[in-house]
This record gives C-alpha cells, sequence and structure tokens, in this order.
C-alpha cells in the first residue's frame, strides 16, 4: 500500500462505476420492456385503423383506449368506453371528458370528411409513467446499501493501518517508549510515524539521562558527604579539646548545611524511586490509621522538642490498597512538613475518614499556610514559599510535596490543598480509592 488516498480514490470510484452499470443495466432492460407494451399498442391502434377503414370490423381496443371513427358526419364505430356521439374537439392533442373519465385524446381528420379519435385516460397514463419511473429507479436505489457496505469495507481496510497506529499509542504505558512498528505503512502515515519514533527516541534519551543524573549525583555526593560529617564531627571534637571557641557559630552553620545537603540528598533519592516511570508497586491491604500512629511515634522526638500537640482523628481502623513503603513515606512526608512549619506548642491533628468510594487523610496544621495562589506550585520539584528565605526559618528541599504527589497519582487518588480549622495553617487532603 503506497498511498491512502489513492487506494481510496481508485477503489470507490471502480466500485460506483460497476454498481451504477449494473443499475443502468438493469433500468435499461425493465423500461425496455414497458416501451415494447406502448409501442404494441400503437401498433394495434393501426392495426385497428386500417381494419375499419377497409374491413369496418370492430377492432380490440388494447388497454383501456377509447376509439372513434366518423365517417360522413357519423359515427360509425366507437370502442366500449368512447362517445356514441361525435366528439367535437379540435385536431391534434387535447385533453377531454367523457365516460366519466379525463382522457388524453388525439384526433385526426381525412380529406373524405372522416375522423378518427383515439384517447386514453389520463390515469392510465400516470399510472403508466410511475411504474416507468420507479423500474428506472428501483435497481439504483437497491445497489445503494451495497455500495454503502462496499465503500464502509474499502474505507476501513485503507484506514487499518491509522487504526492500529492509534491502538498502540493508546495502549502504551507512560515509561513505554519504544518504536511504533506497523504491518503496513501508507505513504500519508510514513512522516506522522517516523516523527513520532523520533519524539519518543528523544524522550527516551531525556529520561535516562534525567535519571542517571538524578541517581548519580545522589550516590556520589553520598561519599564525600559522609566524609565531610565526620572530618565537620572530629573538627569539633579538636575544638573542644583544645578549648576554642566558636563566637561567630560557623561550626554551627556547617553543620546545619551539611544536614541539610543530605536531606536534599535523600529526598532526590526518594523522589527517583517513587516517579511513576521507575517505581514498582506492591499493593496490599493497609490499616492507613495503624500506619499513621507509627510515623506519628517515628517522630515523636521532634515532635516533644518543639513542644507541639499532635492528634489523630477520625476512624481507628482504615483500610486501604496501597504499596505499604510508598504510603508510609506520603504520610511522613506530610506530617514532617507539618512540624517543621508549625512553630512552637503549636497544634497538628490528622484525620482519616472514607467516602464511598475513597479513603480520606487529613493533615491540618496551625503553621503560617500557604497563599491560594501558591497552591498548584509548591507540588513543582524545588519550589519553596518565600524560596531559601522562608519566614519559618526551617530548612528545606522543596521535593517532599513533589514527592508525595507522585505517590498519590501512582495510587490513581487526589491530594488538595486548602485552609485549616485553625486560626492559620495548612490542611492538606488526600483521596485513594477503596
Amino acid at each position: 500500500m503506497t498511498s491512502v488516498r489513492r487506494y481510496l480514490i481508485s477503489v470507490l470510484i471502480a466500485v460506483l462505476v460497476l454498481t451504477s452499470f449494473l443499475a443502468a443495466l438493469q433500468s435499461y432492460r425493465l423500461s425496455a420492456d414497458r416501451a415494447a407494451e406502448l409501442f404494441d399498442q400503437d401498433l394495434e391502434l393501426v392495426a385497428a385503423a386500417i381494419l375499419n377503414q377497409y374491413q369496418m370490423q370492430a377492432p380490440q381496443s388494447g388497454q383501456g383506449l377509447a376509439i372513434q371513427l366518423v365517417q360522413q358526419g357519423k359515427v360509425t364505430y366507437a370502442s366500449e368506453q368512447a362517445p356514441r356521439e361525435r366528439l367535437k374537439a379540435p385536431e391534434g392533442f387535447s385533453e377531454q371528458n367523457f365516460s366519466g373519465k379525463r382522457w388524453r385524446v388525439y384526433l385526426q381528420h381525412s380529406e373524405n370528411n372522416s375522423q378518427v379519435m383515439v384517447a386514453q385516460p389520463l390515469q392510465q397514463r400516470l399510472q403508466l409513467a410511475d411504474e416507468v419511473i420507479t423500474a428506472s429507479i428501483y435497481p439504483v436505489v437497491l445497489s445503494l446499501p451495497f455500495q454503502a457496505l462496499l465503500i464502509w469495507l474499502v474505507v476501513s481496510r485503507a484506514l487499518r493501518p491509522l487504526h492500529e497506529f492509534s491502538t498502540q499509542l493508546t495502549s502504551r504505558k507512560a515509561n513505554e517508549l519504544t518504536p511504533v512498528t506497523l504491518t503496513q505503512v501508507p505513504a500519508e502515515l510514513k512522516p506522522v510515524l517516523s516523527s513520532t519514533n523520533s519524539l519518543f527516541e528523544r524522550l527516551s534519551g531525556a529520561f535516562a539521562r534525567e535519571k542517571r543524573f538524578a541517581s548519580d549525583v545522589a550516590h556520589e555526593l553520598r561519599t564525600p558527604l559522609s566524609v565531610l560529617e565526620i572530618t565537620l564531627f572530629n573538627a569539633l571534637t579538636h575544638w573542644k579539646q583544645q578549648g576554642m571557641s566558636d563566637k561567630d557559630e560557623n561550626m554551627v552553620a556547617l553543620q546545619k548545611g551539611v544536614e541539610r545537603m543530605r536531606h536534599l540528598i535523600e529526598q532526590i533519592m526518594l523522589l527517583n524511586r517513587t516517579h511513576p516511570d521507575n517505581f514498582q508497586a506492591k499493593t496490599k491491604l493497609l490499616d492507613w490509621a495503624a500506619l499513621c500512629r507509627d510515623v506519628v511515634a517515628d517522630w515523636y522526638s521532634q515532635l516533644e522538642q518543639k513542644r507541639q500537640q499532635i492528634s489523630i482523628e477520625g476512624e481507628e481502623h482504615l483500610e486501604v490498597k496501597a504499596d505499604e513503603f510508598a504510603l508510609r513515606l506520603l504520610v511522613s512526608n506530610l506530617l514532617g512538613n507539618a512540624i517543621k512549619y508549625t512553630p512552637l506548642q503549636g497544634q497538628i491533628i490528622l484525620t482519616l475518614t472514607h467516602t464511598e468510594d475513597a479513603a480520606v487523610l487529613e493533615v491540618a496544621d496551625s503553621g503560617p499556610g500557604i497563599a491560594p495562589e501558591e497552591y498548584q506550585q509548591v507540588f513543582n520539584r524545588f519550589y519553596r514559599v518565600g524560596g531559601d528565605r522562608h519566614h519559618s526559618g526551617a530548612p528545606g528541599s522543596g521535593l517532599g510535596l513533589a514527592i508525595v504527589k507522585d505517590i498519590v497519582m501512582l495510587h490513581n487518588g487526589k491530594i488538595s490543598l486548602g485552609k485549616s480549622d485553625f486560626d492559620s495553617g495548612l490542611k492538606v487532603r488526600v483521596e485513594l480509592p477503596l
């Protein structure tokens, strides 16, 4: 197959010519039969006229014809439906009323004061015309469904490569970037197929480079960072042994910087691991409420350090089908953000509920909150409200909510932000299908 257009045009023209020829042939045959009947009637009339003139015998009028012969001013012959008195009508064709019908009349005079009248009922003529027209159109009408069926089959066959191409694209997974292969490639589809495969190749390369970069950087930075932490610890120990002071708190700032870098590396590795293209979920039924209690216990030292009040409300047991590692990471990131941005002696509430088709977790805090216009932006990677100069002073990488969103998408769930029920603060609502 070289061209869909050329194939469709040539085949459809051939089909239409063939079916039209067959329909015209049948129409011609039927119309010829009806025309032969009319010519036969004319022959009967001629024969009758000859017989009347020379033998004066009554002819048999066919097909309801009315015949009247007038000689020397008297009606010498009148068929069954013809008037018995001389019909007064103009010479030639006209329409007259007699015998309770409307007739098409042909009247002809001769030189010896004779006239012959031949008439046919108009209704019969119209019926005959309808039969001829119907006979001509009927085969064409009958052929239309056949033509439509043939056209549908031809078009479907011609567009089969396009349908195959569409099916392959829609059935692909998000991380499937292998080239599309078709059994037949029409000329019109070749540029599209080539461009699509080229795009897949470039995307595959870009994704591979991104994965390698994030993973390699995170792994490569771990070793020097560990060395830096050990060196920093040894330096602090040496300073204390020598009685040296850190009035400018340079060493404290260095410790915070190293801690922030370690947190960033861990978040990058988690982001790479939970990305939909890389994550292999192992879902099972989990008790989301019990998991939340375990995560709160993991963060208890930080909660106690900031003297924050935390409570878990709602259902004591809430089953949801999810990956345990991903779900624990989701709750941990949400709770970690709430602890980080909630001030001393602040409040945090975890609420577990369910709807008809979803399990719901809401994490609300009494922190500064987020402006509504930034609700969508905080899910972007490395985005932080206020940048590195966040008014809370808490260090962060801007990856926590991006990881949470990836996990929610992996489980076909929904996530939304809103204002908490406290005087200030943020409420994060996560819905996972039951």
